[in-house]
């Protein structure tokens, strides 16, 4: 709506009172939009974090092992040939399952961690072969 004052048009306070509410809605919608993103990186970030937990549990499990004889493994029962060994870590369930890959000179050893997070299972595997001698 113009009014006019001599020979001027003057624009009414209704346009302005309009376009500060769109450009509150268009800030407000932006504003959303970028918590939506944040939330999501954040829980990215967090699923990336447990997996490499799960992940270095299963690295440290096989080092442990692989520090002693296979012998002395055998003998404490972390490790059985044909069987399997499990625990906990907290959060983390795992799993050493073992088997002879060529008799008697090769041992395949796999750890397994799995857990929960969102409702949701995840798991981790990591296998390696060891000379037995």
């Amino acid at each position: 709506m113009h009014i006019k004052k001599g020979n001027c048009f003057v624009a009414g306070n209704g346009y302005v009172l309009f376009d500060l509410l769109l450009a509150l809605f268009l800030l407000s919608l932006g504003f959303t939009v970028l918590l939506g993103l944040t939330v999501g990186a954040v829980t990215q970030s967090r699923q990336a974090t447990t997996l490499m937990e799960g992940a270095n549990l299963a690295q440290e499990t096989l080092d442990c092992l692989a520090g002693h004889g296979w012998s002395d493994n055998i003998a404490r029962q972390a490790c059985i040939p044909g069987g399997t060994v499990e625990g906990t870590d907290g959060k983390f369930r795992w799993l050493i399952r073992s088997e002879w890959y060529d008799i008697p000179e090769l041992l395949k050893v796999s750890v397994e961690v799995f857990w929960i997070e969102r409702g949701k299972p995840h798991q981790y595997k990591l296998e390696s072969l060891y000379a037995v001698k």
